[in-house]
């Protein structure tokens, strides 16, 4: 009966040489053994034999033999804790370049969530019903009969439906502008992620529209909101979207700039 062949797994594998097995602790143990023996070797000779003190000196002498070895051993040592040292800075760095890049990818899945969500409130009902009512004052040249019934006491029932609606409109429309500034100053997104979610023509309408309004309530309104997103874009890209309707009120503060028809016609 024949004996089967061993399979290639069953071969013993060649142990890989003694330098390639031992790591630098190893290394450094067998360094500090072998200082600590040739330490050791002149005490040990002297109470195994009880020498006498010429012997001692002998013995002493026979010892110092070893100092080159000492010193050789002790940089040995020494060399393979800076070793040591330099293995762990590289392990620090490659895990803190890891960890930096787990947080840049929570970053961008972070932005991607904030992006989705901004982009659902743009395009829910609400939000376009809003700007439709911003829009049908804008085209008829009547932004400024917000500020009319705002500060009016005496609204009859259909004026204050009228400016409910308007109202209405003006705060919801404002509110993704100011709730992507407050995550933008909290550091949540930068600022590509916002101009992904506020192209130009909603940054039109946000200055062009809403700002006059938010003027006709205070004179000293925050301008905050209204500039961080002016200073997103050229003031030619924002003004390139649509045609201005005359008639309509301009903000105070844009007044003599490049949103001024008055100005851009000299």
């Amino acid at each position: 009966m024949s004996k089967p062949k061993p399979s290639p797994t069953d071969a013993p594998k060649e142990k890989d040489p003694l330098h390639e097995r031992l790591n630098i602790y190893q290394w450094s143990i067998i360094a500090i053994a072998l200082w600590l023996v040739f330490g050791l070797v002149p005490i040990a000779l002297m109470q195994l034999f009880r020498l006498e003190d010429l012997a001692a000196t002998r013995v002493s002498q026979y010892g110092a033999m070893f100092g080159a070895a000492s010193a050789f051993f002790s940089g040995f040592a020494l060399i393979g804790i800076m070793l040591t040292n330099s293995a762990q800075k590289k392990a620090l760095e490659l895990q803190k370049q890891e960890l930096e890049e787990v947080a840049d990818n929570q970053r961008k899945a972070l932005n991607l969530q904030i992006i989705l969500a901004f982009m659902d409130d743009i395009a829910a009902d609400e939000f376009r019903q809003a700007s439709g009512v911003l829009f049908e004052y804008e085209r008829a040249g009547a932004l400024g009969r917000y500020g009319v019934l705002r500060h009016k006491t005496d609204r009859t029932p259909e004026e204050e439906a009228e400016y409910q609606r308007f109202d209405s409109a003006r705060r919801r429309f404002v509110h993704v502008f100011h709730k992507m500034k407050r995550l933008h100053a909290g550091g949540a997104v930068d600022l590509s992620t916002v101009r992904t979610v506020f192209s130009p023509d909603l940054v039109w309408t946000l200055l062009l529209l809403d700002e006059p309004m938010e003027e006709a309530i205070r004179a000293n309104y925050s301008h905050d909101t209204f500039v961080f997103f002016q200073e997103l874009y050229e003031p030619e890209e924002i003004l390139g979207q649509w045609p201005r309707t005359p008639g309509n009120p301009l903000p105070t503060r844009l007044k003599g700039t490049a949103f001024d028809p008055d100005t851009s016609t000299q």
